[in-house]
């Protein structure tokens, strides 16, 4: 179970998207997003854009019943507390062949904090990430002001989709 967080964002966390062309991306911010491989079925929430040399790329952040993929990583060593942050798989535009815009929700930027990214350029690697994020949240998840200098601490979570919406 997550505990409740008592830090802000630290800025080096926080969206930037200072010289992009957001309105340029086959996706916006906010959208839930639904692809389909093999017999799955993932849902995504689009929460970040970046380009480079690979072109546009837009992270997301897997839904699984109304939680989104994230993690508390501690902040401080004396009076540890939580930061909220949120795991994105960063998916290359031209990996977005087949999928559906269930809905768009309203959500709130300075809410969102990325936490891990990962690079996904097919939809292979984007069902690769699912899983792996969907094992990783089966394991007991170490207090975030414990484990400070284990090894193996898991600091995966989820956290409910209410959390970043406006």
């Amino acid at each position: 179970m997550t505990r409740p967080s008592s830090e802000s964002i630290p800025e080096m966390m926080q969206l930037n998207w200072t010289g992009l062309d957001i309105e340029s991306f086959p996706v916006k911010f906010g959208q839930i997003l639904k692809f389909n491989s093999d017999s799955t079925e993932i849902t995504a929430i689009v929460l970040d854009f970046s380009t480079d040399e690979g072109g546009q790329w837009f992270g997301v952040s897997f839904i699984d019943q109304n939680r989104l993929f994230g993690r508390q990583i501690p902040s401080g060593l004396i009076n540890t507390k939580c930061l909220d942050l949120l795991d994105l798989t960063y998916i290359q535009r031209d990996a977005l062949i087949d999928f559906e815009v269930l809905e768009t929700i309203s959500v709130n930027k300075e809410k969102v904090g990325v936490g891990s990214q990962s690079p996904a350029t097919n939809i292979s690697e984007i069902k690769r990430d699912f899983d792996r994020g969907i094992e990783q949240r089966k394991k007991e998840q170490t207090p975030c002001d414990k484990g400070l200098t284990d090894l193996n601490p898991v600091r995966e979570c989820y956290f409910d989709i209410k959390k970043i919406k406006n």
